[in-house]
Parts: structure tokens; sequence; C-alpha cells
């Protein structure tokens, strides 16, 4: 590390971005999982990966709404950032966006780190949708970018032995498991130790990744001491493959711009001192490593194809690439580990420039990646890095905070009052991350309820009984655990309890017995179930989309299209509401009006790995080539 006497400081800030920010989450629970992941079919695994690889699997978000509401407007974006900064490096946080690294500014080297997208931009890529591109994210919970990544973390200012520190936290509810990052400057390294507890005492799925965007060249390389790794291409198969590949020993899949569609390199690497890297011709770039723990390191890159360019387009506007390296818990993303009962695990990572010569930055892979690996080690020698790992966890991790700077949701306060009321204890060190003192959120409305067994047993209690959105708090639960049948019950007694009341029913209610009326085949039943819950909310766009799409599945169209016709302006005009527009049309036989809204169709919750834009023009133009616009295609085809 560079040396220096300097003094980390942390200040507040705003930065004004172009782009846009998510609009209110949806009050629709997420019955089932936004887009499943395919079956993963793995060549050469051991018996623990393959464990690892059946184990864990979320099958739904929830308790977390999902944030679907954004646009592609360019606006003037203001957002509250912290920085830490020692005058040699700078480290811009956005404690709202998940605690997004978002810059790394290297003054030594007078130049940015990471890639900085120059757009506020989000697509349909997280566990409850709306994610954006750009900095380093973290990542708790289970394969996605997590449920935190558009959400507040709670945030602190810590004291360091190289100044202030910044610390952030959260409870992630998916899992119930508490994350807790500190990060510290120190010289031309930022720092970021990292905490996971699980405060219950049954054992868990343990999933963890760092995603890191680096900005990509044509000639960007990306290294880690690895002769082997996994490959992965958005089928769902995970192969193992040299690296070099012996058959293509041209191909050096270091360089992300020799592949033509999107793919996933899971470098399998040893201790100590794992690492991984993105250096550029003249050798310098930018490095991770950090602790034993984090066994996972990874390229993803989007590839040179059609598909891949207009990805790009899409998340950063034109001309900006960038690829992803990481760092992660298990070898792959398609493993979960197990963290125990009243257990918990941490790691330290670090995080700065590189340099190598030009000469080595183009050795073949193994050398080069050693001429990387020597420069990693001499700026955070891999003993190094683990004694000062031990020392936070010594003196630092349970120490409490400062001074708190942000404060995100009441969540925690809830969960562990929860607890408490039923007589545990849950282990989480609060003084180190306290939870900020607040009521349980208002169980009304538009809330979504728990799903957790403790939340569930906590609805069970009598006193919901002629509570309506006590009732639809039992459906979901039961829903969601595939109890249909009570499902149905419970909710048709949260609409009948409201009516009695003269109250509004609570729409999840109203809509979830549209669910299971599709699930049974009961048509008529979701047909009325939906038209009434349009009613009561006409410009919920998701829960248009929903009923078009039902009556889409059952063939019929000019239903549909009567429910396109009756949606407020703004929402018919939604490129997803266009999209269900063309499919409806089609369907009339009214080929050439689907063709005219292809003309200028944009959807700005396209989902990743998602083929419905050229499955749909496949339809429409059979035969013709796909427009560039339109081709987001992530596998060969």
């Amino acid at each position: 590390m560079v040396e220096t006497t300097s003094t980390t400081r942390l200040q507040a800030t705003t930065l004004q971005l172009v782009g846009s920010l998510p609009g209110p989450e949806s009050p629709l629970p997420a019955i089932t999982s936004l887009h499943a992941l395919p079956p993963v079919m793995v060549e050469g695994m051991d018996d623990d990966m393959a464990a690892r690889v059946a184990h864990g699997r979320l099958g739904t978000p929830l308790p977390y709404a999902r944030l679907s509401d954004y646009t592609r407007a360019d606006d003037d974006v203001e957002l509250p950032a912290l920085v830490l900064d020692n005058g040699i490096l700078t480290a811009t946080v956005l404690p709202t966006l998940g605690g997004r690294v978002w810059s790394l500014y290297d003054r030594s080297r007078e130049r940015e780190l990471l890639f900085v997208n120059p757009r506020l931009r989000f697509a349909n890529f997280g566990l409850t949708d709306g994610w954006f591109a750009g900095g380093i994210e973290w990542n708790v919970g289970s394969t996605g970018h997590w449920t935190l990544s558009s959400r507040s973390l709670h945030a602190a200012r810590t004291e360091t032995p190289t100044g202030a520190g910044l610390r952030l936290w959260e409870w992630e509810r998916t899992r119930d498991l508490v994350i807790q990052i500190d990060l510290e400057l120190d010289g031309d390294r930022l720092v970021a130790h990292t905490r996971v507890v699980n405060p219950d005492p049954e054992p868990k799925p343990l999933y963890y990744w760092t995603n890191i965007a680096v900005t990509e060249t044509p000639r960007t390389r990306v290294l880690s001491e690895a002769r082997t790794a996994w490959r992965t291409d958005y089928s769902g198969r995970l192969t193992r493959v040299q690296v070099p590949h012996p058959d293509s020993p041209d191909v050096d899949i270091s360089y992300p711009s020799v592949a033509d569609h999107a793919r996933d390199y899971f470098f399998e690497s040893d201790p100590p001192g794992r690492f991984v890297a993105a250096v550029e011709p003249d050798g310098r770039g930018f490095a991770q490593t950090g602790t034993d723990e984090l066994r996972g390191r990874k390229l993803f890159l989007w590839g040179t194809g059609p598909g891949g360019d207009r990805w790009q387009e899409w998340l950063c506007g034109p001309g900006a690439r960038y690829a992803e390296i990481q760092a992660g818990w298990c070898t792959t993303q398609m493993e979960h580990d197990v963290i125990d009962g009243h257990a918990q695990v941490s790691w330290t990572e670090v995080f700065g420039g590189v340099e190598v010569t030009p000469e080595a930055a183009a050795a073949p892979f193994p050398e080069a990646a050693a001429a990387v690996r020597d420069a990693v080690h001499a700026a955070a020698v891999p003993a190094d890095v683990t004694e000062r790992h031990a020392r936070w966890l010594a003196e630092g991790a349970d120490a409490a905070p400062a001074e708190i700077l942000h404060v995100a949701s009441g969540w925690g306060r809830a969960e562990l009052d929860l607890r408490t009321a039923a007589g545990e204890q849950p282990p989480v060190p609060v003084t180190a991350i306290p939870f900020p003192d607040a009521a349980l959120p208002d169980e009304a409305g538009d809330t979504i309820p728990g799903i957790s067994d403790r939340w569930r047993a906590r609805y069970d209690d009598a006193r919901y009984d002629e509570d309506p959105w006590g009732r639809y708090a039992r459906a979901v639960n039961a829903h969601v655990r595939g109890e249909s049948v009570r499902a149905e019950q419970e909710y048709a007694a949260a609409v009948e309890l409201a009516e009695a009341r003269r109250e509004q029913a609570p729409i999840g209610a109203v809509r979830g017995l549209a669910l299971v009326a599709v699930e049974r085949g009961d048509d008529d039943a979701a047909r009325e179930a939906y038209a009434r819950a349009l009613a009561q909310r006409p410009a919920d766009r998701l829960l248009l989309t929903e009923a078009v799409t039902h009556l889409l599945d059952i063939g019929d169209a000019l239903a549909a299209l009567a429910l396109l016709d009756a949606a407020p302006a703004d929402v018919a005009d939604h490129g997803r509401s266009r999209l269900l527009r063309a499919h409806a049309l089609l369907a009339t036989g009214d080929r050439a009006g689907a063709a005219a809204l292809l003309e200028d169709l944009e959807v700005p919750d396209l989902a990743e790995g998602g083929r419905e834009l050229d499955a749909l023009w496949a339809l429409v133009h059979p035969g013709e080539p796909l427009p560039g616009r339109l081709d987001f295609r992530m596998q060969e085809v």
C-alpha cells in the first residue's frame, strides 16, 4: 500500500446524476420468483459441490416488494452520498442504493478505478426487479442481485486506525441474516470488513458475492491465478474448462472482447491471497483480493455480439462498456453453503489499483496472472490482510459506531421485537449494528406481510381473526407455501371482513383470489377477481400486466385489448403494456398493428436473459433478421 500519514475524513454530500429512480414499491406480493433460473446441469462436479448446487434457492423474493415502477428518463437526479477521503483515495458510497461504492478515485494514479455509469438506469435484473449497473455491489441472500441492491442500508461513522470509517448494515429478510460492512481507507487501498450473522438457532443457506464493475476496452484483460474455471452461458449448463482451453489455445478467455455472447467464468484458484484483476495493455488496472474465506473469483462479460452491445447501451447509454469481476463465498454463484444457527462468518477484502509492465500484461495467461498476483500481493500481503482481519474482529467489529449518518428501514427492529415477544434472545451485536427504535410496521393497507415461520405464527394468533389485513397475511403465508385452498379461504375472508366494515379490501387479497383461480383453472373467477382489483387500482401497471397476460394465456385476445383500452393513458403507453398489446393484436390476426408497435417499442423492465422481444419479432416478421434495437439475446442462437 502507498505509505501515508494522511487521516481519512468522512463527509456527507449530494451527487448530481442523470437518469431516474424507481417509484413506489408494488403492493402485490411476488408469490413466485420474478424470473426462474434454469435447472443447473453440471459436468464433473464432486459430491460437496453437488450438494451446494442443490441447496438453498429462493422460490420468491418475499417479504420484499417488487421495484418495477421505473422509466428510462434522463432526468436530473440528486442522491445522498457518503465520501471517504484520505488525500490519496476517494470512495463515494450510496447509502440509499444498497451501500453501492459508486466511485473509487485514485489520486496518486489520477484515474477512476471503477466503472462509473454515466446513467442511473434501472432494469429487471434484481431479485426484486429494479437494479442498476456500476461500482462495487454487495450481495447476500441468494443467486441474483440481492433484495437490498436498490434499497437503503443503515450507515454510521466509525473510528479506525487510519481515521474515519464507514459502517453499513441491515437485516436481509428473505434469509433473516444480518450483514455488516465496515469500510476504511489505508493509503491507496479500500478495505472492506464484512460479517454475516445468523440471529436464529436454525441453520440457513449462505450466499455472498461482491460484484465490481470495471470499464471494458477492446484489450481489457481479466486475470486470476487459475488453470481451470467453471463456465456458464445462460443455458443452465455449468462446464469446467481449462484456462486457456487446450482445444482453442488462440482464444484466451481472459480477454472479454473475444466472446460474442454473455459468459460467466468462475475461476478455481488456490489460497492464500486469491485475487481477480482487470488490466489494460499499459499494465494498469484494478484488483480485488482478500482473506481466504472468499473462495470464488469470477469474470462476467457481456460479449461483443449484438445482444451484448444492446444490453450495454440499454443499461449505460451509448458508448459505455463494462465487465464485472467478482468475489464470493462459494466457487460459483449456483451454490449455497450453510451458516449454522447462532453463528457468524466474516472476511476482509482489499480493493485498489494495480500496475504491471505492458509485457507482463500481454504475456500468456499463466505468466500474466503470476505477474499480477505479485503486484497485488506486494500492495496487500496476504498474511497482513489476514492479520488485519483478525484485528478488526477483536477490536473493531463490535465497537459502537461514533455517529449514525443514515437510517434505513424499521424491519430490523421489527424482527428483533418479534423474537423478543416469542421469548427468543437472538445474538445480534446490536451495540455495533443498532437497529433504530420503531414500532412494528403498520399491519394494514399495502404492507406486504412477513412470510417466515415466526411471522406466520404471529398472524395465526386469534387477535387477527376479525382483522381484514390479518386474514390477508394468513392467506399470503398459505399461498407461498402452496396451500391454495387455505389461501383462497383467507383471501375471501379478508375481502368479506373489509366489506362488512365498509372498508376497502387489501388489494393483495382481491388480486390473490385471481391468482388462486388461475391456478385451479377457473377462468371466470379469475376474470371477475382481476376486474374487481383493477376497479380498485386502475393505475396499477403490474396488476394490468397480470390480468392481460392471463387473458392472452386463455386465448381471449379481444378481452385483453379491452382491458388495455380501458387503462389510464400513462399505464397503457408503458412499454410492457404496448408489448402485451402487440401480442393481443397478433392473436386477433392484426399483424400490421403488431408490427407498427414494434417500430418504436421500448420495454423498461426487460429481464436479464429474456427472449420476449426477439420471439415476438419472429412471429410478426417470420424469416426476417432481428433489428439491433430489439436484440437482447444473451445466448448463441
